[in-house]
């Protein structure tokens, strides 16, 4: 299964895709926003994807994942 792991390493957030192979691909982030934009891009398919998402930011994700603005 592919997986979308998300969470906060050196004061940056990170978006690693990890494919179906183990192969992982990394995105940094310096802000909320530009994590929140990251995993907007990922709403066409994100159904494909386990979310493993880090303690810290488990609530920001989760409360973007069930907002408006994710579902448009």
């Amino acid at each position: 299964m592919k997986k979308l792991q998300i969470y906060k390493e050196n004061g940056e957030f990170v978006i690693e895709r990890v494919n179906e192979f183990n192969h992982a691909f990394k995105r940094n982030f310096i802000s909320e926003q530009g994590l929140l934009e990251g995993v907007q891009s990922y709403q066409p398919v994100i159904d494909e994807y386990e979310l493993e998402v880090s303690d810290e930011l488990w609530s920001l994700v989760i409360n973007f994942l069930n907002s408006k603005d994710f579902q448009e």
